[in-house]
C-alpha cells in the first residue's frame, strides 16, 4: 500500500455526510481506504477545529475521529520543524500552516501530499502536492 501524508481537508471532505460535494467525500474516502495514511499532530488539531466549526460535529464525536488516527503514522512536530516550515513558507511564499504540512511529510520520508490547498503536481523540496480531485498519481 503506497503511503502518503494526508492534508486536513483530505478528511474533512471523507467526515461530511451531507456536503455539497458528495464526488469529492467519495473520492477522500477511497483514498482513505487505500493508501497507508500519515499524519502530523498539526493536521490531526486542526481536522478537530474543522469538524467542530465547519461541519458541526458533536465534540465527543469528533474527538473519536480524532482519536482514530492515533493508529496511523503520526509525525509529531518539533520546535525546529515549526522553524523548517516557517522557512518552507518564506522560501515558497505559501502559508505558514502549509509550510509545516511539507516539513511533516519531509520527515515522514514521504514524498507526496494529498492537499486541495497548494498547486497540483508541484514539487516543494522533495515533495510533490497531488489533489486528488483532480488527478491522484498513484491511481
Amino acid at each position: 500500500m503506497n503511503a502518503a501524508f494526508f492534508d486536513t481537508n483530505i478528511f474533512a471532505y471523507a467526515a461530511e455526510s451531507d456536503g455539497p460535494e458528495p464526488e469529492k467525500r467519495d473520492i477522500a474516502r477511497a483514498l482513505l481506504q487505500s493508501r497507508a495514511i500519515v499524519v502530523s499532530t498539526q493536521v490531526m488539531l486542526e481536522l478537530y477545529g474543522v469538524m467542530l466549526k465547519k461541519l458541526n460535529y458533536a465534540a465527543d464525536t469528533a474527538y473519536r475521529w480524532i482519536s482514530s488516527l492515533e493508529d496511523e503514522t503520526v509525525i509529531m512536530l518539533s520546535p525546529t520543524d515549526v522553524l523548517e516550515g516557517i522557512m518552507i513558507s518564506r522560501r515558497y511564499e505559501i502559508s505558514h500552516f502549509d509550510g509545516l504540512i511539507l516539513r511533516a511529510a519531509e520527515r515522514a520520508d514521504l514524498d507526496l501530499v494529498y492537499t486541495e490547498d497548494l498547486n497540483h503536481g508541484q514539487t516543494y523540496g522533495s515533495v510533490r502536492v497531488c489533489n486528488p480531485f483532480i488527478e491522484d498519481f498513484l491511481a
